[in-house]
């Protein structure tokens, strides 16, 4: 009997994925180090993403310069950059405002007299608008943990209305350069930082504020962050990319395929409400209180709540976007309430040929100073391919 032999993909990236499995690379120095990589995967805080050190290291495993990388929960687009550095080719996808707004700002070339353009217009903004009295009314109402004028200053809290609107009535919503300031400014809304606008909260979700109510200048917070993230150096290899906002459910856009490698990292079950733990910046990006009881059905962190049989449709999509010999790489957390490898690995199993899980365990990983961090203690490799 002749040998059955291996598809020439995954020749080349067996032993790197064995030796990825053996010897998990980002737990040594200097992969290990929490602010790992470009600065700019530090953009702005965001709960639960993909660290960019695995990223750095999965995209190396299962693909060369040249090829295409999608990422269909693309969060704060640490894939679709961490790509691009790579000089790959790359896509992402995503349903939640913040998520889009991170990522096109991370995979474009920024212009520098674009932004200072866009910066100084802002600032003409703030200083000859006023207030509008029905957005005032709206947003002094609004709020979670707490209303949101107990985040701020007063005269802070109305330059940061007038950004709101000034945002909002933005023509060409596609410029990444309107995207970095707008991540630049999303990321001082809040914390417990000088940086921040706020009282002192927590910098990845608004917990209840603290402390003295102090005026901070929203466009001089502003402008040393964009100065900061300006500067940053994206490399000579950066390929720029492409980011879409829409829910992963619905037909994908027809300019992904041919992709070598999927590598995502879906929701973990039960674990967080994406559009919840950023409802500040979510509300500074467009939406109002009713967009909070409605819009979150459509998040897929609700949606699987139900039934993870939701994860057929992805899949399907995701075959139907793949080069030959590509592959799909899903980074998941199994808990005691869900293990989310073995339930989609079943699903998986229907939709393509080979199909493999890995556990991690992971208990021993920072909380970045929240106490409630969730009942994952194992991430999960789950690999798709033909």
């Amino acid at each position: 009997m002749s040998e059955i032999k291996e598809p020439i993909s995954e020749k080349k990236w067996r032993s790197k994925w064995n030796n990825f499995i053996k010897h998990p690379p980002f737990h040594s120095k200097p992969f290990n180090k929490r602010n790992w990589g470009n600065k700019l995967h530090s953009l702005c805080s965001f709960y639960g993403k993909l660290k960019p050190s695995i990223t750095h290291h999965l995209i190396n495993v299962f693909t060369e310069k040249g090829d295409t990388v999608l990422d269909c929960f693309s969060g704060s687009g640490t894939v679709p950059f961490e790509s691009g550095l790579l000089g790959r080719r790359n896509f992402g996808i995503d349903i939640n405002p913040l998520s889009v707004t991170l990522s096109i700002a991370k995979v474009g070339r920024p212009d520098i007299l674009k932004c200072q353009e866009i910066f100084q217009s802002l600032k003409s903004y703030i200083q000859n608008t006023k207030v509008c009295n029905d957005d005032l009314i709206k947003a002094n109402a609004f709020g979670f943990n707490k209303k949101l004028p107990e985040y701020y200053h007063e005269k802070t809290f109305e330059e940061i209305i007038k950004a709101r609107s000034f945002f909002k009535e933005f023509s060409n919503k596609r410029d990444c350069n309107y995207h970095l300031i707008l991540s630049c400014l999303v990321h001082i809304l809040h914390g417990n930082r000088p940086y921040a606008l706020s009282r002192r909260s927590h910098p990845i979700t608004p917990y209840a504020p603290s402390g003295e109510y102090i005026y901070k200048s929203l466009t001089s917070k502003l402008y040393e962050k964009l100065s900061r993230s300006l500067e940053v150096y994206k490399g000579k290899e950066f390929i720029e990319g492409r980011i879409f906002n829409q829910d992963i459910l619905e037909d994908w856009p027809d300019s992904i395929q041919e992709v070598d490698a999927i590598i995502t990292s879906p929701p973990f079950f039960d674990s967080t409400r994406y559009y919840m733990v950023n409802w500040i910046r979510n509300w500074f990006l467009g939406w109002e209180e009713e967009d909070f009881s409605f819009k979150k059905d459509d998040f897929i962190d609700e949606k699987q709540k139900k039934n993870l049989s939701i994860y057929k449709d992805i899949l399907l999509q995701c075959k139907q976007r793949l080069a030959n010999n590509g592959i799909v790489v899903f980074h998941l957390g199994k808990s005691k309430k869900k293990d989310m490898g073995e339930e989609i690995l079943d699903i998986a199993q229907s939709i393509f040929n080979n199909v493999e899980l890995h556990n991690e365990d992971v208990s021993h990983l920072e909380k970045h100073g929240i106490s409630d961090k969730g009942s994952v203690k194992t991430h999960q490799y789950l690999l798709m391919f033909n």
